[in-house]
Protein backbone atom coordinates (compact mmCIF):
# COMPACT_ATOMS: atom_id res chain seq x y z
CA UNK A 1 0.00 0.00 0.00
CA UNK A 2 1.03 3.29 -0.84
CA UNK A 3 1.15 5.88 2.09
CA UNK A 4 0.75 9.37 1.22
CA UNK A 5 0.28 12.56 3.27
CA UNK A 6 -2.19 13.58 0.61
CA UNK A 7 -5.92 12.57 1.29
CA UNK A 8 -7.88 13.16 -1.91
CA UNK A 9 -11.84 11.84 -1.97
CA UNK A 10 -13.05 12.08 -5.65
CA UNK A 11 -16.92 11.34 -6.01
CA UNK A 12 -18.60 12.01 -9.66
CA UNK A 13 -22.01 11.62 -10.33
CA UNK A 14 -22.55 11.37 -14.36
CA UNK A 15 -26.18 10.61 -16.46
CA UNK A 16 -28.21 13.82 -15.76
CA UNK A 17 -28.09 16.71 -18.29
CA UNK A 18 -27.52 20.29 -17.27
CA UNK A 19 -30.97 21.97 -18.10
CA UNK A 20 -31.38 24.19 -21.04
CA UNK A 21 -32.06 28.07 -20.23
CA UNK A 22 -34.19 27.89 -23.47
CA UNK A 23 -33.18 32.05 -23.82
CA UNK A 24 -29.83 31.24 -25.75
CA UNK A 25 -30.10 33.73 -28.57
CA UNK A 26 -27.97 34.65 -31.30
CA UNK A 27 -27.43 37.92 -34.33
CA UNK A 28 -26.70 36.64 -37.98
CA UNK A 29 -25.16 39.03 -39.82
CA UNK A 30 -23.58 39.22 -43.77
CA UNK A 31 -20.51 40.91 -45.22
CA UNK A 32 -18.70 41.00 -48.46
CA UNK A 33 -14.92 41.12 -46.69
CA UNK A 34 -14.14 38.58 -44.16
CA UNK A 35 -14.33 40.47 -40.42
CA UNK A 36 -11.09 42.05 -38.52
CA UNK A 37 -10.98 39.35 -36.21
CA UNK A 38 -13.09 36.64 -37.55
CA UNK A 39 -13.90 34.23 -39.58
CA UNK A 40 -16.90 33.33 -42.42
CA UNK A 41 -19.43 30.57 -40.89
CA UNK A 42 -18.19 30.44 -37.25
CA UNK A 43 -19.94 30.81 -34.04
CA UNK A 44 -18.64 33.16 -31.25
CA UNK A 45 -20.27 33.94 -28.05
CA UNK A 46 -20.07 37.73 -26.63
CA UNK A 47 -20.76 39.19 -23.30
CA UNK A 48 -20.11 43.06 -24.73
CA UNK A 49 -20.61 44.76 -27.77
CA UNK A 50 -17.51 45.94 -27.97
CA UNK A 51 -16.03 42.31 -28.09
CA UNK A 52 -18.25 42.49 -31.22
CA UNK A 53 -17.10 45.48 -32.59
CA UNK A 54 -13.27 44.45 -32.24
CA UNK A 55 -13.63 40.93 -34.19
CA UNK A 56 -16.73 41.96 -36.15
CA UNK A 57 -15.85 45.80 -37.08
CA UNK A 58 -17.21 48.92 -35.65
CA UNK A 59 -21.02 49.80 -36.84
CA UNK A 60 -21.16 46.14 -38.40
CA UNK A 61 -24.90 44.85 -38.45
CA UNK A 62 -23.89 42.39 -36.04
CA UNK A 63 -22.04 45.25 -33.74
CA UNK A 64 -25.36 47.13 -34.34
CA UNK A 65 -27.52 44.55 -32.96
CA UNK A 66 -25.09 43.45 -30.75
CA UNK A 67 -25.69 46.56 -28.84
CA UNK A 68 -29.26 46.93 -29.01
CA UNK A 69 -29.64 43.15 -27.60
CA UNK A 70 -26.89 44.43 -24.81
CA UNK A 71 -28.69 47.50 -23.87
CA UNK A 72 -32.04 44.68 -23.09
CA UNK A 73 -29.82 43.14 -20.54
CA UNK A 74 -28.85 40.00 -21.90
CA UNK A 75 -25.62 38.40 -20.11
CA UNK A 76 -24.49 36.73 -23.15
CA UNK A 77 -25.22 36.22 -27.06
CA UNK A 78 -23.60 34.52 -30.05
CA UNK A 79 -22.82 36.09 -33.40
CA UNK A 80 -22.65 34.11 -36.60
CA UNK A 81 -21.54 35.98 -39.99
CA UNK A 82 -22.01 34.97 -43.58
CA UNK A 83 -20.39 35.16 -46.73
CA UNK A 84 -21.86 37.93 -48.69
CA UNK A 85 -21.15 36.72 -52.82
CA UNK A 86 -21.38 39.23 -55.53
CA UNK A 87 -22.94 38.70 -59.20
CA UNK A 88 -22.31 41.28 -61.81
CA UNK A 89 -23.89 41.78 -65.00
CA UNK A 90 -26.19 38.71 -64.98
CA UNK A 91 -28.24 38.30 -68.37
CA UNK A 92 -31.40 37.11 -67.12
CA UNK A 93 -34.14 36.24 -70.09
CA UNK A 94 -38.12 37.84 -69.38
CA UNK A 95 -40.01 35.02 -66.97
CA UNK A 96 -36.59 33.36 -66.07
CA UNK A 97 -34.90 33.09 -62.62
CA UNK A 98 -31.25 33.97 -61.76
CA UNK A 99 -28.38 31.88 -61.31
CA UNK A 100 -28.26 32.04 -57.87
CA UNK A 101 -30.96 32.08 -54.88
CA UNK A 102 -32.40 33.22 -52.92
CA UNK A 103 -31.21 37.02 -53.85
CA UNK A 104 -29.90 38.96 -50.74
CA UNK A 105 -32.29 41.18 -50.30
CA UNK A 106 -29.94 44.07 -48.25
CA UNK A 107 -27.27 43.85 -51.26
CA UNK A 108 -30.44 44.56 -53.27
CA UNK A 109 -30.51 44.48 -57.06
CA UNK A 110 -29.79 46.78 -59.88
CA UNK A 111 -30.70 46.32 -64.09
CA UNK A 112 -28.74 48.82 -65.71
CA UNK A 113 -31.21 52.15 -67.02
CA UNK A 114 -34.50 49.95 -65.35
CA UNK A 115 -35.85 50.30 -62.13
CA UNK A 116 -35.94 47.47 -59.81
CA UNK A 117 -39.24 46.81 -58.44
CA UNK A 118 -39.35 43.84 -56.13
CA UNK A 119 -42.60 41.59 -55.84
CA UNK A 120 -43.99 38.89 -53.70
CA UNK A 121 -45.90 37.34 -56.11
CA UNK A 122 -45.42 34.02 -57.72
CA UNK A 123 -45.61 33.99 -60.76
CA UNK A 124 -44.37 37.68 -61.00
CA UNK A 125 -46.65 40.07 -62.01
CA UNK A 126 -45.88 42.76 -65.19
CA UNK A 127 -44.25 45.24 -64.37
CA UNK A 128 -44.59 49.03 -65.54
CA UNK A 129 -42.49 51.04 -68.53
CA UNK A 130 -39.11 51.06 -67.73
CA UNK A 131 -39.25 48.82 -64.57
CA UNK A 132 -37.93 44.85 -64.23
CA UNK A 133 -39.66 43.21 -61.45
CA UNK A 134 -37.59 40.57 -58.75
CA UNK A 135 -39.02 37.68 -56.51
CA UNK A 136 -35.87 37.68 -54.19
CA UNK A 137 -37.50 34.19 -53.03
CA UNK A 138 -38.11 32.26 -56.06
CA UNK A 139 -35.61 34.48 -58.21
CA UNK A 140 -38.03 35.39 -61.30
CA UNK A 141 -37.55 38.22 -62.93
CA UNK A 142 -40.03 39.80 -64.97
CA UNK A 143 -39.16 42.89 -67.56
CA UNK A 144 -41.39 45.48 -68.95
CA UNK A 145 -41.01 44.72 -72.61
CA UNK A 146 -39.76 40.86 -72.47
CA UNK A 147 -36.54 41.39 -73.22
CA UNK A 148 -33.69 39.97 -71.29
CA UNK A 149 -32.38 42.05 -68.41
CA UNK A 150 -28.69 43.13 -67.03
CA UNK A 151 -28.74 42.03 -63.08
CA UNK A 152 -26.16 42.85 -60.55
CA UNK A 153 -27.42 41.00 -57.34
CA UNK A 154 -26.04 39.41 -54.43
CA UNK A 155 -26.58 36.13 -52.58
CA UNK A 156 -25.42 34.34 -49.18
CA UNK A 157 -25.47 30.54 -48.35
CA UNK A 158 -27.60 30.35 -45.60
CA UNK A 159 -26.61 26.57 -45.14
CA UNK A 160 -24.23 28.52 -42.65
CA UNK A 161 -27.11 28.58 -40.29
CA UNK A 162 -27.22 24.90 -39.18
CA UNK A 163 -24.20 26.27 -36.55
CA UNK A 164 -26.39 27.81 -34.80
CA UNK A 165 -27.69 24.36 -33.84
CA UNK A 166 -24.96 23.02 -32.17
CA UNK A 167 -25.27 25.94 -29.96
CA UNK A 168 -28.83 25.04 -28.55
CA UNK A 169 -29.90 28.82 -29.95
CA UNK A 170 -33.25 29.11 -29.47
CA UNK A 171 -34.10 32.47 -30.96
CA UNK A 172 -32.25 34.22 -33.69
CA UNK A 173 -32.22 37.67 -35.36
CA UNK A 174 -30.83 38.89 -39.00
CA UNK A 175 -28.99 41.45 -37.33
CA UNK A 176 -29.82 45.48 -38.35
CA UNK A 177 -32.45 44.08 -41.18
CA UNK A 178 -35.72 46.18 -41.07
CA UNK A 179 -37.51 43.74 -43.86
CA UNK A 180 -39.52 44.88 -46.88
CA UNK A 181 -40.24 43.49 -50.09
CA UNK A 182 -36.53 42.86 -51.13
CA UNK A 183 -36.18 40.85 -48.01
CA UNK A 184 -38.76 38.02 -48.42
CA UNK A 185 -35.92 35.84 -50.14
CA UNK A 186 -33.62 35.99 -46.82
CA UNK A 187 -36.24 35.73 -44.89
CA UNK A 188 -37.74 32.41 -46.43
CA UNK A 189 -34.77 30.74 -46.14
CA UNK A 190 -33.57 32.32 -42.48
CA UNK A 191 -37.62 31.28 -41.15
CA UNK A 192 -37.92 27.59 -43.27
CA UNK A 193 -34.07 26.86 -41.47
CA UNK A 194 -35.75 28.05 -37.97
CA UNK A 195 -38.92 26.37 -38.07
CA UNK A 196 -37.32 23.50 -38.43
CA UNK A 197 -34.63 23.64 -35.72
CA UNK A 198 -37.45 24.99 -33.65
CA UNK A 199 -36.01 28.35 -33.18
CA UNK A 200 -38.02 31.88 -32.53
CA UNK A 201 -37.72 34.78 -34.66
CA UNK A 202 -38.60 38.73 -34.54
CA UNK A 203 -39.25 39.87 -37.63
CA UNK A 204 -38.12 43.27 -37.81
CA UNK A 205 -40.88 44.83 -41.09
CA UNK A 206 -39.31 47.91 -42.63
CA UNK A 207 -39.98 51.45 -40.69
CA UNK A 208 -43.80 53.00 -42.03
CA UNK A 209 -42.19 56.17 -42.43
CA UNK A 210 -40.24 55.25 -45.07
CA UNK A 211 -43.25 54.80 -47.61
CA UNK A 212 -45.06 57.55 -49.12
CA UNK A 213 -48.07 56.77 -46.61
CA UNK A 214 -48.72 54.42 -43.17
CA UNK A 215 -51.15 52.52 -45.47
CA UNK A 216 -48.61 51.67 -47.93
CA UNK A 217 -46.32 50.42 -45.26
CA UNK A 218 -49.04 48.61 -43.93
CA UNK A 219 -49.47 47.24 -46.81
CA UNK A 220 -45.76 45.91 -47.56
CA UNK A 221 -45.65 44.91 -43.61
CA UNK A 222 -48.70 42.52 -44.27
CA UNK A 223 -47.03 41.45 -47.53
CA UNK A 224 -43.72 40.19 -46.02
CA UNK A 225 -45.28 38.79 -43.25
CA UNK A 226 -47.55 36.62 -45.13
CA UNK A 227 -44.91 35.25 -47.37
CA UNK A 228 -43.62 33.73 -43.79
CA UNK A 229 -46.41 32.38 -41.81
CA UNK A 230 -45.64 30.63 -38.69
CA UNK A 231 -46.14 30.52 -35.05
CA UNK A 232 -42.45 30.97 -34.47
CA UNK A 233 -42.42 34.40 -36.13
CA UNK A 234 -42.92 37.69 -34.34
CA UNK A 235 -43.41 40.38 -36.54
CA UNK A 236 -42.73 43.91 -36.08
CA UNK A 237 -43.24 47.53 -36.87
CA UNK A 238 -42.33 50.59 -35.06
CA UNK A 239 -42.12 53.84 -36.41
CA UNK A 240 -37.96 54.10 -35.62
CA UNK A 241 -34.53 53.96 -36.99
CA UNK A 242 -33.39 51.59 -34.68
CA UNK A 243 -32.55 47.51 -34.95
CA UNK A 244 -36.54 46.82 -33.53
CA UNK A 245 -35.64 42.71 -34.45
CA UNK A 246 -32.19 42.99 -32.11
CA UNK A 247 -33.96 44.82 -29.15
CA UNK A 248 -37.08 42.04 -29.38
CA UNK A 249 -34.15 39.29 -29.56
CA UNK A 250 -32.68 41.28 -26.32
CA UNK A 251 -35.99 41.38 -24.65
CA UNK A 252 -36.35 37.32 -25.21
CA UNK A 253 -33.10 36.60 -23.64
CA UNK A 254 -33.59 38.04 -20.59
CA UNK A 255 -37.71 36.15 -20.31
CA UNK A 256 -38.79 32.61 -20.08
CA UNK A 257 -39.40 30.40 -22.99
CA UNK A 258 -43.38 30.78 -22.48
CA UNK A 259 -42.54 34.57 -22.25
CA UNK A 260 -45.73 36.68 -23.91
CA UNK A 261 -43.76 40.43 -24.98
CA UNK A 262 -47.14 42.06 -24.72
CA UNK A 263 -47.30 45.09 -22.57
CA UNK A 264 -44.04 44.32 -20.88
CA UNK A 265 -44.06 47.16 -18.86
CA UNK A 266 -40.16 47.00 -18.63
CA UNK A 267 -40.60 48.88 -22.60
CA UNK A 268 -38.09 49.32 -24.83
CA UNK A 269 -35.60 52.24 -24.52
CA UNK A 270 -36.13 53.76 -27.76
CA UNK A 271 -37.93 56.51 -29.32
CA UNK A 272 -40.77 55.95 -31.55
CA UNK A 273 -43.12 58.04 -33.51
CA UNK A 274 -47.07 57.25 -33.57
CA UNK A 275 -49.00 54.83 -36.10
CA UNK A 276 -52.82 55.87 -36.51
CA UNK A 277 -54.72 53.99 -34.08
CA UNK A 278 -57.56 53.02 -36.70
CA UNK A 279 -54.59 50.96 -38.65
CA UNK A 280 -53.19 49.42 -35.35
CA UNK A 281 -56.04 47.70 -34.96
CA UNK A 282 -56.25 44.36 -33.40
CA UNK A 283 -56.40 40.10 -33.74
CA UNK A 284 -60.05 40.41 -35.64
CA UNK A 285 -59.87 43.38 -37.39
CA UNK A 286 -58.55 42.80 -40.42
CA UNK A 287 -57.16 45.75 -42.92
CA UNK A 288 -55.19 46.38 -39.74
CA UNK A 289 -51.30 45.94 -39.00
CA UNK A 290 -52.42 43.54 -35.98
CA UNK A 291 -55.41 42.12 -38.19
CA UNK A 292 -53.74 41.00 -41.24
CA UNK A 293 -54.79 42.10 -44.82
CA UNK A 294 -58.55 42.07 -45.65
CA UNK A 295 -58.24 38.16 -45.57
CA UNK A 296 -56.46 38.39 -42.11
CA UNK A 297 -53.15 37.18 -43.38
CA UNK A 298 -49.73 39.03 -42.51
CA UNK A 299 -50.22 40.01 -39.59
CA UNK A 300 -47.58 42.27 -37.67
CA UNK A 301 -47.56 43.99 -33.64
CA UNK A 302 -46.80 47.39 -33.17
CA UNK A 303 -44.45 49.51 -30.87
CA UNK A 304 -46.66 51.70 -29.51
CA UNK A 305 -46.68 54.01 -25.82
CA UNK A 306 -48.68 53.79 -23.24
CA UNK A 307 -48.34 56.65 -20.46
CA UNK A 308 -44.59 56.73 -21.70
CA UNK A 309 -43.58 53.43 -21.78
CA UNK A 310 -43.01 52.02 -25.25
CA UNK A 311 -44.62 48.34 -25.39
CA UNK A 312 -45.51 45.97 -27.97
CA UNK A 313 -49.62 45.90 -28.73
CA UNK A 314 -50.62 42.18 -28.90
CA UNK A 315 -47.94 38.92 -29.63
CA UNK A 316 -49.48 37.50 -32.32
CA UNK A 317 -47.55 35.72 -34.94
CA UNK A 318 -47.37 35.63 -38.72
CA UNK A 319 -49.62 32.28 -38.39
CA UNK A 320 -52.64 34.27 -38.42
CA UNK A 321 -55.63 34.21 -36.85
CA UNK A 322 -56.89 30.47 -38.42
CA UNK A 323 -54.07 29.07 -36.85
CA UNK A 324 -53.66 27.38 -33.29
CA UNK A 325 -50.34 28.96 -33.06
CA UNK A 326 -52.10 32.73 -33.29
CA UNK A 327 -49.75 33.95 -30.27
CA UNK A 328 -46.22 33.78 -30.28
CA UNK A 329 -45.72 32.30 -26.67
CA UNK A 330 -47.48 29.35 -27.85
CA UNK A 331 -45.21 27.72 -30.15
CA UNK A 332 -42.44 29.14 -27.96
CA UNK A 333 -44.09 26.81 -25.35
CA UNK A 334 -44.22 24.21 -26.97
CA UNK A 335 -40.73 24.00 -28.42
CA UNK A 336 -40.14 24.27 -24.73
CA UNK A 337 -42.09 21.28 -23.87
CA UNK A 338 -40.73 19.32 -26.58
CA UNK A 339 -37.00 20.52 -25.42
CA UNK A 340 -37.71 19.63 -22.08
CA UNK A 341 -39.04 16.33 -22.39
CA UNK A 342 -36.45 15.42 -25.12
CA UNK A 343 -33.64 16.25 -22.49
CA UNK A 344 -35.04 14.39 -19.92
CA UNK A 345 -35.35 11.47 -21.85
CA UNK A 346 -31.56 11.36 -22.55
CA UNK A 347 -30.86 11.78 -19.29
CA UNK A 348 -32.70 9.00 -18.56
CA UNK A 349 -30.92 6.67 -21.18
CA UNK A 350 -27.55 8.31 -19.58
CA UNK A 351 -28.51 7.63 -15.85
CA UNK A 352 -29.89 3.85 -16.41
CA UNK A 353 -27.54 1.23 -17.07
CA UNK A 354 -30.83 0.30 -19.79
CA UNK A 355 -34.66 1.27 -20.35
CA UNK A 356 -35.96 -2.40 -20.69
CA UNK A 357 -39.00 -3.09 -22.61
CA UNK A 358 -41.26 -4.20 -19.82
CA UNK A 359 -43.73 -2.28 -17.15
CA UNK A 360 -40.34 -1.10 -15.04
CA UNK A 361 -39.25 0.78 -18.35
CA UNK A 362 -42.84 1.97 -18.84
CA UNK A 363 -42.73 3.59 -15.06
CA UNK A 364 -39.50 4.53 -15.76
CA UNK A 365 -40.30 6.66 -18.79
CA UNK A 366 -43.63 8.11 -17.36
CA UNK A 367 -41.79 9.01 -14.12
CA UNK A 368 -38.88 10.48 -15.45
CA UNK A 369 -41.58 12.95 -17.77
CA UNK A 370 -43.88 13.68 -15.36
CA UNK A 371 -41.06 14.82 -13.09
CA UNK A 372 -39.61 17.08 -15.35
CA UNK A 373 -43.03 18.54 -16.03
CA UNK A 374 -44.20 19.27 -12.55
CA UNK A 375 -42.13 22.50 -12.23
CA UNK A 376 -43.74 23.79 -14.70
CA UNK A 377 -47.41 22.86 -13.87
CA UNK A 378 -50.46 24.42 -12.34
CA UNK A 379 -48.70 27.55 -10.65
CA UNK A 380 -49.43 31.10 -11.76
CA UNK A 381 -46.26 31.72 -13.91
CA UNK A 382 -45.82 28.48 -15.10
CA UNK A 383 -46.34 27.91 -18.44
CA UNK A 384 -48.60 24.41 -17.97
CA UNK A 385 -51.94 24.84 -16.67
CA UNK A 386 -52.31 20.97 -16.44
CA UNK A 387 -50.27 17.96 -18.16
CA UNK A 388 -51.34 13.98 -18.97
CA UNK A 389 -48.54 11.74 -20.02
CA UNK A 390 -49.40 8.43 -21.41
CA UNK A 391 -46.83 5.71 -21.92
CA UNK A 392 -47.98 2.89 -24.06
CA UNK A 393 -47.91 -0.78 -22.52
CA UNK A 394 -44.46 -2.67 -23.75
CA UNK A 395 -47.31 -5.36 -25.54
CA UNK A 396 -48.76 -2.62 -27.45
CA UNK A 397 -45.44 -1.92 -28.52
CA UNK A 398 -45.17 -3.63 -32.63
CA UNK A 399 -41.84 -6.18 -32.90
CA UNK A 400 -40.34 -4.08 -35.02
CA UNK A 401 -40.74 -1.20 -33.12
CA UNK A 402 -38.79 -3.66 -30.36
CA UNK A 403 -36.30 -4.92 -32.22
CA UNK A 404 -35.10 -1.32 -32.96
CA UNK A 405 -35.25 -0.49 -29.73
CA UNK A 406 -37.88 2.49 -30.33
CA UNK A 407 -41.03 3.20 -27.56
CA UNK A 408 -43.00 4.96 -29.95
CA UNK A 409 -46.43 6.41 -29.40
CA UNK A 410 -45.79 8.59 -26.06
CA UNK A 411 -48.15 11.32 -26.18
CA UNK A 412 -48.28 14.11 -23.99
CA UNK A 413 -51.99 16.04 -23.46
CA UNK A 414 -51.27 19.73 -21.89
CA UNK A 415 -53.19 23.02 -21.96
CA UNK A 416 -51.71 25.99 -21.58
CA UNK A 417 -51.93 28.95 -18.93
CA UNK A 418 -51.82 31.16 -21.45
CA UNK A 419 -51.59 35.24 -21.01
CA UNK A 420 -55.21 37.07 -20.36
CA UNK A 421 -54.62 40.12 -23.25
CA UNK A 422 -57.70 42.00 -22.81
CA UNK A 423 -60.23 42.38 -20.21
CA UNK A 424 -63.96 43.18 -20.53
CA UNK A 425 -65.85 44.91 -17.53
CA UNK A 426 -69.52 45.75 -16.84
CA UNK A 427 -70.31 48.38 -14.51
CA UNK A 428 -73.64 49.15 -12.62
CA UNK A 429 -74.17 52.73 -11.45
CA UNK A 430 -76.48 52.46 -8.57
CA UNK A 431 -77.85 55.97 -6.87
Amino acid sequence: MTVSPVEIDVSAETGALPQETFTDVAVVGTATAAPPEAAFGEVNRYQSASEVAADYGDGSDVHVASQAVAEMGADAWYVLVLEQTEVVDESVDDGTTVANTPIHGEAGVTAGARDVVYSTDDPVSQPGDGEVAVNTATGEVVTDDGTAATLTYSYVDWSGLEELEYRGVNRAHLADTRAGREHIGDYDEFVSWASSAQIGVPLAIKNPSTFPSDEEGMTVAHEVAGYVPGGNVLGVVAKTGVDVGAYKLGQLAVNEAWFDPYFDNDGYPYAIDSIPGRLVGDPSTAETFVGGDVDGNGPVNVVISVDGVNVLWRSVSTAGAGSSYQYFDVQMTEYFAVSLIENTLTSLELEQDRVPFTGDGQSMIEGAIVDALADYTGGPDDPFAETTIHVPEPEDLSEDDRANRQWTGIKLDYRLSGSAQTFSVEMTLSA
